[in-house]
């Protein structure tokens, strides 16, 4: 049996806005168009806490509508339980910027697996989560007044970020992130310009 839950409800000329069909497509193909479009979304672009969570709202209206449109009651879907074991990172930056990447790739595969609306807000919630925790990891005062240019939007390549961190634990003699953060003003320029990065959007 399907487990209901209760949502707010709307008019059909509500629905028909927020999940407009001009080409009369069948709703249920539709739908699922749609559903596979806002993954793919979230599977290619960065993970912004405003942007996203303005995202899972408008694909709710979509949902919400899709169901008044179909007469159907809102199922809840299965739960995909991720474990957070690595979400307090380990004082060793390396180390914690593996952990960070594993715990990503497990959201992006839980992400694939969607199939239920209420799945995949889930897993962006969690995945947003982390997201914070890590750049909260890396968060630093002294970057925000360092004139290197940041975008929040642009990340550095993992596997270029890491060959820099490399080098900093070399540099610095020392894998801690506290280490890091006291020599912050003799880093390599682009693991000053990541930190900085993500002491932005720690405070998103």
């Amino acid at each position: 049996m399907i487990e209901v839950i209760n949502f707010v409800s709307m008019t059909i000329e509500q629905a028909q806005i927020f999940f407009p069909n001009p080409s009369n497509e069948d709703l249920e193909d539709l739908w699922e168009q749609r559903f596979f479009e806002q993954k793919q979304f979230f599977l290619t672009r960065p993970p912004i806490h405003q942007v996203w969570k303005s995202r899972i709202k408008k694909l709710e209206q979509q949902f919400n509508a899709f169901l008044v449109l179909t007469e159907q009651e809102k199922p809840k879907g299965k739960t995909h339980k991720i474990s957070n074991e690595d979400s307090a990172f380990s004082d060793e930056f390396i180390v914690a910027f593996h952990q960070f990447h594993k715990q990503r790739n497990l959201f992006k595969s839980a992400l694939l697996k969607a199939q239920y609306y209420s799945e995949l807000v889930q897993v962006i919630e969690n995945w947003l989560k982390t997201e914070l925790s890590y750049a909260q990891y890396w968060s630093h005062p002294e970057s925000k007044v360092n004139e290197i240019e940041a975008l929040i939007s642009k990340e550095l390549d993992p596997m270029e970020f890491l060959k820099e961190l490399k080098a900093t634990e070399i540099l610095i003699t020392s894998p801690l992130i506290k280490d890091l953060k006291e020599n912050y003003n003799i880093l390599p320029e682009n693991v000053k310009k990541e930190v900085k990065r993500l002491t932005l959007l720690a405070k998103l």
